[in-house]
């Protein structure tokens, strides 16, 4: 038995409930009551063939007849959402010779006359942004300039095909696309836009159809402002698919290509320096969206680095390939962001209509643009240059884990002040826009964080920041803990002296894990006082196991006045020791790590020693690295590690 979705649903809820009033069906299917009644009557045809009958009692309807006789393998017809309605009306419209009936797309379409009027009238909306109209004469007609109906349908077919079915060469049902000749066009497209890197998957494709619908000639306007690169592309891609295709394509038509090309690539390059002709209009028209909207929100955003590339990159894929048909709605998690900003959303969605083609001004368009802006605001600390005070007394690790791990969730805070507890009365709190502390503070309401927080901890901290952020007072403030400039020459120095003190080598240790401690010292060249060390090292692990859980890695660190250089040395122990390990269990430890540095030891040789520890907990990679590499190996990762160290202090 065949049925509509529709008609499925009220069939299983009869089955499932029983009687149904009309405001149940209502709900049931959200629908109106016209619906409701002509979906009853559809049903009422289906089922007088299984000698099933609806009746009403009162109110409620309900079935009557051989219902157990009903077939279990009910056969459901296609239910075409509107979008996907509105998809293929268009497409035959575009694609039909002659006149499209309203009764064959009823036919089609499984919908009703009231349906096909109303989607007709959305599509004639739609297309009149585009500078295209329907004819209404014995059915539905598109009328206007047949390039830009040839272009419209480039369009419609990149957006209904996703990009991984046309790679693969599923082209749907679109009969006007031959597969061979699109993929034969995929193929050729790709070859020759080689130069654009940067260039979209879905832009890529757009050609590659608009090439595949190119068939006779029709009358092309000669375009006297074609660059010269863009002819060139156009004559070699018509060139190769010419000859492989075994058919002639006139001049009119590769000047006509040439143009599109122009228009969505090579004039809307991100780096103009050296191109022939570029937009200067989409350059400033994006730049002039970021500057007003800046202006009237009263937000830095120009200040964001990157917001005008990403803003580039998607304003000129939307102007080549707009969505014709957006969806009603934006994603849930989105449409979330867009509520919490709707200021914001509201300038940007004034400021698109103002400075924008028609076509691109919609609301889920609107949201992305949006959107844009929203990360802005979460990844740019230029934006909202907020300040926090860290109130903790400790150890440095600790404390730069615990800085580390609150920027990684809040990037837009510009700076992180760490003092002492001790110090606040003489600190200047109202310099800064959000205190934390490691411990309560007496007389003193101050926001408590675990040193070690967990990741609900810095959910909700990352929650609390937004609101700081959002909600902050701009007021001058003194210049207090700027960005402090670097020696970079020292930092090199530093890197170079770790490197040449580096070794992994093998140790005949003893059977517990103070005898190897002490005789991983006395192999030691710039310690003064081994003994002493040696209980420093074990009272210092004693009280802050570092055995790093799963890895057989443990890790003996100091810094005292018997220790004459920095120094990092790995020793591979030829029999297993027990440690305890940074969940307090017992670890076979495979690996003894030891980092000794002096007490006078440099800023830039601390930063480097802190690097090495973050390294060791913070990425798995180099954990497993520092536990399985030979000594050319673990080489190469710390030099890696203070490269990138050293080209983030630059950056």
């Amino acid at each position: 038995m065949l049925l509509t979705k529709r008609e499925e649903q009220l069939l299983k809820a009869f089955l499932n409930v029983g009687k149904l009033s009309m405001q149940d069906m209502k709900e049931i299917l959200q629908v109106s009551s016209r619906t409701i009644y002509r979906t009853l009557s559809d049903l009422t045809a289906s089922l007088e063939r299984q000698e099933i009958q609806i009746h009403k009692l009162g109110r409620y309807y309900f079935l009557a007849g051989d219902i157990a006789g009903l077939p279990t393998d009910l056969e459901v017809q296609t239910a075409y959402s509107q979008q996907e309605r509105l998809i293929y009306i268009t497409y035959l419209l575009l694609t039909t010779e002659g006149a499209t009936t309203n009764e064959s797309l009823q036919e089609s379409l499984k919908v009703s006359n009231v349906t096909i009027i109303q989607d007709i009238a959305d599509i004639e909306k739609r297309l009149l942004d585009f500078d295209l109209k329907i004819e209404r004469q014995k059915g539905y007609k598109i009328s206007g300039d047949p390039l830009r109906q040839r272009r419209l349908l480039a369009v419609l077919l990149t957006n209904a095909i996703s990009v991984a079915d046309f790679s693969a060469g599923n082209i749907g049902g679109y009969e006007i696309l031959d597969p061979e000749r699109t993929q034969l066009a995929s193929q050729i497209c790709t070859a020759f836009l080689t130069d654009f890197p940067d260039l979209d998957a879905k832009m890529k494709m757009f050609f590659a159809i608009l090439l595949s619908l190119i068939g006779g000639e029709q009358h092309v306007d000669m375009l006297p402002n074609i660059s010269k690169q863009a002819l060139e592309i156009s004559q070699n891609i018509f060139q190769d698919y010419s000859k492989q295709t075994a058919k002639f394509y006139s001049i009119q038509e590769i000047i006509y290509y040439a143009s599109i090309l122009d228009e969505l690539i090579i004039k809307r390059q991100d780096n103009p320096l050296f191109t022939e002709k570029f937009d200067g209009e989409f350059f400033y028209n994006v730049s002039n969206l970021i500057d007003t909207v800046s202006m009237y929100t009263k937000i830095d955003f120009f200040r964001d680095k990157v917001l005008f590339k990403f803003l580039f990159h998607h304003i000129r894929l939307s102007l080549g390939i707009p969505i014709l048909f957006p969806d009603e709605a934006l994603p849930d998690s989105i449409q979330l962001l867009v509520e919490r900003n709707k200021f914001l959303h509201a300038v940007v969605s004034l400021l698109v209509k103002d400075i924008f083609p028609k076509y691109l001004q919609h609301d889920y368009e609107y949201g992305l643009i949006t959107l844009h802006f929203i990360s802005s605001l979460g990844r740019s600390p230029e934006i909202y240059p907020i300040r926090i005070l860290l109130l903790t007394d400790e150890r440095r690790v600790t404390r730069d884990l615990l800085v580390t791990k609150i920027k990684s969730v809040a990037p837009f805070v510009e700076w992180i002040d760490v003092q002492s507890p001790a110090d606040c009365p003489q600190i200047e709190t109202d310099q800064y826009d959000y205190i934390l502390s490691t411990k309560p503070l007496a007389r003193q309401e101050v926001d408590i964080i675990s040193s070690f927080p967990s990741v609900k901890e810095l959910l909700e901290l990352q929650e609390k920041l937004q609101q700081v952020r959002d909600n902050r007072t701009v007021v001058a403030r003194d210049e207090v803990g700027r960005e402090k400039t670097y020696d970079l020459q020292e930092y090199l120095i530093a890197s170079s002296h770790l490197l040449s003190q580096f070794s992994l080598s093998a140790l005949d240790n003893g059977d517990s894990f103070e005898k190897t401690a002490a005789q991983m010292v006395r192999l030691q060249e710039n310690v003064l006082d081994q003994s002493y060390l040696t209980q420093k090292l074990l009272s210092h692990f004693q009280a802050n196991p570092m055995a790093i859980p799963n890895t057989g890695l443990a890790l003996l660190h100091t810094q005292s006045s018997k220790v004459t250089v920095s120094s990092f040395t790995i020793y591979e122990l030829q029999r297993p020791i027990a440690a305890v390990s940074m969940k307090g269990e017992q670890e076979s430890v495979t690996r003894c790590l030891l980092m000794l540095t002096p007490k006078d030891v440099s800023e830039e040789m601390r930063d480097l020693m802190t690097a090495i520890s973050q390294s060791m907990i913070e990425n798995h990679l180099y954990t497993e690295i520092y536990k399985t590499g030979n000594q050319a190996i673990i080489y190469q990762l710390l030099n890696a590690i203070f490269n990138e160290k050293i080209k983030k202090l630059e950056d």
